[in-house]
């Protein structure tokens, strides 16, 4: 006899479905087969850092240097795909506002004179980790301003940075508009090279997407591919604010 029941929730999300099926099957069009996955068992989405050392570097800090630990495998946080195109939208417009990454950024980090500056989002738009979405819309880490008077999520209420050349490398740098990180904020939003903002994802994880059976709910990891420190004082041990990141790509 066939059963249906309403999805739960993966990597035991709510507390309420201790316990969930172990296998879940599907023949969703977006899929090439009929396929089977161990539900509970999270897979994990891979960054190319020496390849899009931008991309994975801004991750890394976000990732990292943030309360949340979005995608973080060691501190059992996991991304939430989030499957609506439409609040998709919605959630990169509320972080990345059209124009922000050109105003932002610096055109040194682009790649070649093809490229253009993007504004990279973490925790991705398409995931319920978001700051881009509201608690009442299914969001869990609304990025709401101190003070708004709209309650509405804002990218300025993100860690914001753009990647800039300084001799022969990229760094990262705080956005100077007067507001220092605290590093309790919930995303981060970085004006970046948009080559490697897109080919650190595009295809690379639909791909991912379909042969690890994701949809809406399921929970994910993001291997960054990047080791790395934060100091608060500069190599003569001067303080510094704010605190200096050095990063390696593996």
């Amino acid at each position: 006899m066939e059963q249906k029941v309403d999805y739960q929730w993966s990597k035991g999300y709510w507390k309420d479905n201790p316990d969930l099926d172990q296998i879940r099957c599907d023949t969703l069009t977006t899929h090439t087969a009929t396929g089977c996955v161990f539900v509970n068992s999270a897979p994990t989405y891979v960054f190319n850092a020496k390849k899009h050392p931008q991309a994975a570097a801004h991750a890394w800090l976000i990732q990292t240097m943030l309360p949340n630990h979005a995608g973080s495998e060691s501190y059992g946080k996991p991304l939430y795909y989030m499957g609506n195109s439409d609040q998709n939208t919605t959630n990169r417009g509320r972080i990345c506002p059209k124009r922000w990454a050109a105003a932002s950024g610096d055109a040194s980090a682009l790649d070649d004179a093809n490229d253009a500056l993007n504004c990279d989002e973490f925790a991705f738009a398409s995931s319920y980790n978001s700051g881009g979405m509201k608690k009442s819309e299914g969001g869990l880490n609304e990025a709401v301003p101190t003070g708004s008077t709209t309650g509405d999520p804002d990218g300025s209420a993100c860690v914001q940075s753009f990647a800039k050349k300084h001799e022969t490398k990229i760094h990262l740098y705080n956005i100077d508009n007067g507001k220092v990180p605290t590093f309790n904020e919930v995303c981060g939003r970085s004006s970046i090279s948009g080559n490697q903002n897109q080919q650190s994802m595009g295809g690379n994880f639909n791909n991912f997407m379909k042969q690890m059976r994701i949809i809406d709910k399921d929970a994910y990891w993001l291997n960054t591919r990047m080791t790395g420190n934060c100091a608060a004082t500069d190599a003569f041990g001067k303080p510094v604010n704010p605190v200096i990141c050095t990063m390696t790509a593996k």
